[in-house]
């Protein structure tokens, strides 16, 4: 009972240290994001349009509060921050300034001015949510995961930058074209205060592995000197060391939208491409933030539930007055760098968010100012270590310059362009290196590849003989104007290499291609050109529905004198073998006569038995049309000697459809395998068409030992020379794909 109570009182501490944890945790995310609130807010209202300044701040915090409590419950990647977005505060920045500027434009009133940018802010916040959640409920995402590293290096590069601008933006209240002006006493000191509180952080994190390190350091810190502010005289806002309040906020409820609507509404319909952007931008910003914090936190993320939580919650923000709300990645890292685990440092970090707005509590006026910068600098330095060092480690040039490309981008002209930018790089390379590679996966002859047909061994020497006048060509990716030309060059070389009239059949495999553009038709229709001055037949396989609809549309399939594509490679190798064998005078389906097949079967027992001896214990089975021949499962009782037609073996697959693993054409064996091994049928078998077999039962075996072990001899070595000769071209068809 001892130790069960003792466990108990353990577990009860850790809950409680964790919810501790949590809760400081929360604290110190949401001090940074009224900061960020704020200064967001007089970004959007600048001049004649400050008195909206209280409006925005109160619609940003009850946005980013009403969103963050369902993102930290939702989210798929705890814990999550949630406030105003950067790149798409950056573009509602421009949002709010021109509409107020069009409605002052015309002649209205400052107040008409700030009703028309808080009424776009409300439609932009809903434009947004229907976006995200539109895409996370049509499960998306998917589309949306192209984000190469470098982007996400970019992006986080940005981030960490602009943090640490702010820190000594909002520390001495200079912005990077001012450094290099003279400097105050007072400000110097602000600075050199956040700098220390900055390499404290920093070094705190070496020293001491505990989560509750930080935020105690940051708790101890803020009562130091904000006693030591109290007691120099220096607590006031007009000494400059505490961070601005923002004053008595204005609520902003959807009565007041309906009354902007009707007073400003029409402002609107001008800005409507600037709204739609607005959405367009979230969505970007939204999936190269989740990238990012993947790469963080080194754990995957569901993106369809981070556009629905996100979409939902802007939703809700906009139709109660409050401004879109997003996962605001620095505050994220924040809550994780201070010990925060789980959805409850989210969740506590939007309530204090609703309390600000809804309690009119002064929060920033209780934080020294180079206490808030200092902690922006050491959130935005970790953002450059975690997006620098692992490539600066591998020496990875190109994905350092790119990532600082990148950011230079984002900062100068903003995140948007940065990431697009980006993106846009990442397609050129893509499209550069696919080219560079080539299209084609494998380059093979009939000689190297036997596809699944069992042939007579006459037809069999003759293919390996002539297998050079079959090429097969596996293509993959993405079929552009690069890689198709470079699949047009590399056939058009090899036919070179061979002597002329060598290339009777050009077989390209399409499996492992997922799509083809306009200018891809326009290398195959050279490339059929070619194959017909060369005497040869340009063949397609595995082709997809959407693919070979284009190359119609391009002529290059379907028109006169082309053969239609196959569904497979191997349907495609059979008809080419067939077609080889036949211009060279060999029969590919015999003929039905007796005197064929014995030939055959004396060929293969050899000179020292008769085959009129062995033909008493074979039954000969007719069948005039297509049909089953065996089951699956069923007992390997026989062997069958095919003397005409064509035998196809297949199994049915889950969904009903049937895959043919093997065809066997006449003069082969079939069945022998399960036969010598006492198992039960491992695939259907049935005839194409007309077929002739004679059968040998397990039965009539065992009498051909006893009467004629010296013609039962024969047979057993006519059966392991026929499967030895599968097993060579097995081997071979293995090593060629090895290459």
């Amino acid at each position: 009972m001892q130790t069960r109570g003792a466990m108990e009182h353990a577990g009860s501490t850790a809950g409680t240290g964790e919810l501790l944890r949590n809760v400081l945790a929360g604290l110190l995310a949401a001090v940074l994001l009224v900061a960020i609130i704020v200064s967001f807010a007089a970004l959007m209202f600048p001049g004649p349009l400050a008195a909206g300044g209280p409006v925005a701040i109160w619609a940003m915090l009850v946005g980013s509060g009403l969103s963050g409590l369902w993102i930290a419950a939702r989210t798929s990647l705890p814990p999550q921050a949630t406030g105003i977005d950067g790149p798409t505060g950056a573009v509602l920045v421009g949002l709010t300034v021109s509409a107020g500027s069009a409605v002052l434009a015309a002649g209205g009133t400052a107040a008409v001015a700030v009703q028309a940018a808080m009424l776009a802010l409300s439609v932009a916040s809903l434009l947004c949510g229907l976006l995200l959640w539109g895409l996370g409920a049509a499960h998306r995402g998917a589309w949306l995961r192209f984000v190469p590293y470098f982007v996400v290096a970019g992006f986080l590069v940005a981030t960490g930058w602009l943090l640490i601008a702010g820190g000594v933006r909002m520390t001495t209240g200079r912005g990077a074209a001012q450094l290099l002006q003279p400097w105050g006493s007072a400000e110097t000191i602000r600075l050199v205060v956040a700098l220390a509180v900055f390499g404290v952080l920093l070094g705190l994190r070496r020293v001491f592995s505990s989560p509750l390190a930080l935020p105690l350091t940051l708790i101890v810190a803020w009562a130091g000197g904000l006693a030591a502010l109290r007691a120099l005289g220096l607590d006031g806002p007009a000494h400059g060391w505490m961070l601005p309040s923002p004053g008595e906020l204005v609520a902003w409820t959807p009565a007041d939208i309906v009354d902007a609507w009707r007073a400003a509404g029409a402002a609107l319909w001008p800005l409507l491409p600037e709204l739609v952007s607005v959405a367009i931008v979230a969505v970007v910003s939204l999936v190269t933030k989740t990238a990012s914090l993947e790469v963080v936190r080194k754990r995957p993320a569901d993106l369809d539930t981070e556009l629905r939580a996100n979409g939902a919650g802007a939703v809700a923000a906009g139709l109660v007055g409050g401004c879109v709300g997003s996962v605001q990645i620095g505050a994220s890292r924040l809550i994780e760098q201070a010990g925060g685990t789980g959805r409850s440092s989210g969740i506590v970090a939007a309530l204090v968010l609703l309390a600000v707005a809804l309690g009119g509590i002064d929060l920033l006026a209780l934080i020294p100012m180079p206490l808030a910068g200092g902690l922006l600098m050491f959130v935005g330095w970790g953002f450059l270590v975690q997006a620098l060092a692992r490539p600066i480690a591998m020496r990875d040039v190109s994905t350092v310059g790119l990532a600082l490309a990148i950011a230079v981008a984002s900062v100068h002209s903003g995140y948007l362009v940065g990431v697009l930018g980006g993106v846009i790089a990442a397609c050129l390379m893509f499209a550069v290196g696919n080219a560079r590679v080539g299209a084609v996966r494998r380059h093979l002859s009939r000689a190297q590849y036997a596809g699944p047909v069992n042939r007579a061994p006459q037809a069999e020497r003759h293919l390996l003989e002539h297998g050079e006048s079959i090429q097969l060509y596996g293509l993959n990716g993405y079929l552009f104007f690069g890689s198709a030309e470079g699949v047009f060059e590399r056939v058009r070389d090899d036919m070179r290499g061979l002597p002329a009239g060598t290339v009777r059949h050009v077989i390209l495999d399409f499996v492992g291609v997922n799509g083809a553009d306009a200018s891809a038709g326009t290398s195959f229709l050279k490339l059929r050109h070619l194959c017909e001055a060369q005497g040869a037949t340009l063949v397609f396989a595995g082709m997809a529905d959407r693919i070979e609809a284009r190359l119609r549309r391009e002529r290059v399939v379907g028109g006169t004198g082309t053969v239609a594509p196959f569904a497979e490679l191997h349907d495609a190798l059979a008809w080419c073998e067939d077609r080889v064998l036949a211009d060279d005078g060999i029969d590919v389906d015999a003929t039905d006569e007796t005197a064929g097949f014995e030939a055959w079967l004396q060929q293969e027992l050899g000179p020292g038995v008769a085959v009129s001896d062995l033909l008493p214990y074979l039954e000969q089975r007719v069948f005039d049309v297509a049909q089953p021949i065996y089951r699956e499962g069923e007992p390997s009782d026989c062997i069958d000697l095919v003397a005409a037609g064509r035998l196809a073996v297949h199994r049915t697959r889950p969904d009903g459809r049937l895959q043919r693993l093997r065809r066997t054409m006449t003069h082969t064996v079939i069945g022998e395998m399960g036969f010598f091994r006492g198992l039960p049928r491992s695939a259907d078998v049935a005839c194409e068409g007309p077929a002739r077999l004679y059968t040998l039962s397990r039965e009539a075996y065992g009498r051909l030992q006893r009467e004629r072990p010296d013609l039962a001899l024969a047979f057993i070595a006519f059966v392991l020379r026929t499967l030895a000769d599968r097993l060579g071209l097995l081997g071979r068809t293995v090593d060629a794909l090895r290459r």
